[in-house]
């Protein structure tokens, strides 16, 4: 049995279904080895997914209010509050008062937030080299030149920077 899930059991799908299925089973091959990753890391640091989650979360739309973060987050503002606590013991994240509203304060990403964020997105990319490094060469090239035409019409990445 195969343990991949196939998405078209009752025949080929259509084109960019077809597509979306191809980057499906890569992006699974190579979450695989991200996903054990993060679980180790999670263990270590006792850190969850939410808390991940919201890490990203301020990494891409910058300094929120506990509120917008809960609602992005999809959580109670009670569990966003704890979560942001914890995190801030960590020294992941930090509050300060928001400059618009003195009563409400900002979580921002700090530098440590900043650099486990780094540190995931290489071990995503390391996931990708291990899965594309035993492509022949000229394989790897032509993916590599259909990869290029296509990243130059999508928007740009969010890269932790």
């Amino acid at each position: 049995m195969n343990a991949y899930i196939d998405h078209n059991e009752s025949g080929r799908a259509g084109d960019l279904t077809r597509l979306g299925q191809s980057f499906d089973h890569l992006h699974s091959l190579a979450a695989a080895q991200v996903f054990a990753y993060m679980s180790r890391s999670m263990h270590n640091t006792d850190a969850t997914f939410s808390q991940i989650n919201v890490l990203f979360r301020l990494y891409r739309h910058g300094p929120q209010r506990i509120a917008d973060l809960a609602e992005g987050a999809h959580l109670s503002h009670c569990a966003t509050s704890r979560l942001i606590s914890r995190l801030e013991k960590e020294g992941q994240v930090d509050k300060q008062p928001n400059t618009e509203n003195r009563r409400e304060r900002l979580v921002s990403l700090t530098s440590e937030g900043l650099a486990y964020l780094k540190d995931l997105q290489q071990k995503t990319t390391a996931a990708y080299v291990t899965l594309f490094k035993e492509l022949p060469p000229a394989l790897r090239a032509r993916l590599q030149e259909v990869l290029d035409d296509v990243l130059a019409l999508m928007p740009p990445p969010e890269l932790p920077g």
